[in-house]
Parts: C-alpha cells; structure tokens; sequence
C-alpha cells in the first residue's frame, strides 16, 4: 500500500474507516428521524419518507464521506509512531505566506506539526513530510513563526495555530522534552 504502510495496518485503517462511516450515520439519524416525525402529520408517510432519505442523501452524505476521511487519515498518522511512542499534542500550522487572516479556527490546512515524546513530526494529510528526535532539535519563534531548527541548521517555517495559550507553551514542552528524553 502507498506510503510504506502494511497489509495489517491497512487493515486497521479499513476497519477505523468503517467505524467513522458508522459514527456519520448514527449522527444524521437522530435529524432524519425527527424530521419524519414534524413531516409525516402534514403531508403522510410517504412523502416524510421521500423527505428523510433526501435530506440524508444531501446533508449526511458528505459529513459521511468527510468523517471517513479524517478516520483514515488519523490511522495513518498512528501508524507512523514507532514503538513505545505516543503523541502529546498536535498543531495545525500554516506557511507564513498561507497564514489565513481571520478565524484560523475555521481555516483548512492539511499541515499538521506533532509533538511525540520522541521527537517532532509534520504532516501533509496522509504523509509525513519529515520526523526528528529531540537531540539536536532547536525551536525559536521569530515574531509569530515558528523556526524548526535540526542539527544548526533551519528545517522549518510555521505559523502554529494555538487555541488556547501561547506560543511559550510549545517553546517550554520542547525545552522539557529535550531535557527529559526517553531512554532507548
């Protein structure tokens, strides 16, 4: 399968890709059939039947199909954690030049930087772009970009979407990490 991910892993991934397409659907029934019921003592059965399966087609479907993509784009990303690690928090970032100019909450990007207890990764979608440990990694932010420094030399440019603190939240977890690395 493409991106070096196996047979059992696909596996896992079809199987979560499966539990989302469940998940979408418990979640437009709760509408539909309440939508039968307001629909059905006006215009009868039939008619409130044509209605839900309609407004299911067009409103569930799509929520469906989105809800079955995160799933396996979340699985591929767990699968690409090694042995033994975990992820502690995940970014949605921006290139400077990309960086949306209001409600970034609200923005798409399918750019994800990940801290892991190993190291930190940055994600395209699906596909791990690149992946390094803690030792010898550098984080500094320059007014609000975040430079990724490996080894001396810059690696990265991000504008981190952060929610709910600041940027020195992610300056101090590297800072910890670094100091508190995982014996192999």
């Amino acid at each position: 399968m493409a991106g070096g991910v196996g047979a059992d892993a696909a596996l896992r991934i079809r199987r979560r890709k499966k539990a989302y397409v469940a998940a979408g659907l418990a979640a437009v029934l709760p509408p539909a059939l309440e939508l039968y019921e307001d629909v059905s003592r006006v215009v009868g059965l039939w008619w409130a039947l044509g209605s839900v399966a309609v407004f299911s087609v067009l409103f569930g479907a799509r929520q469906i199909r989105e809800g079955a993509e995160t799933g396996r784009v979340a699985a591929v990303r767990d699968e690409g954690l090694a042995a033994g690690e975990y992820t502690l928090t995940d970014y949605k970032v921006f290139l400077p030049f990309d960086r949306p100019k209001s409600s970034p909450e609200r923005a798409e990007s399918p750019l994800l930087l990940r801290l892991t207890n190993r190291g930190i990764q940055h994600w395209d979608g699906d596909t791990l772009r690149w992946s390094h440990p803690w030792a010898g990694l550098r984080l500094v932010f320059e007014d609000e970009v975040l430079l990724v420094h490996h080894e001396g030399r810059l690696v990265a440019r991000f504008w981190v979407f952060i929610p709910f603190g600041t940027p020195d939240e992610i300056l101090l977890a590297a800072d910890r990490l670094q100091r508190h690395r995982p014996r192999r």
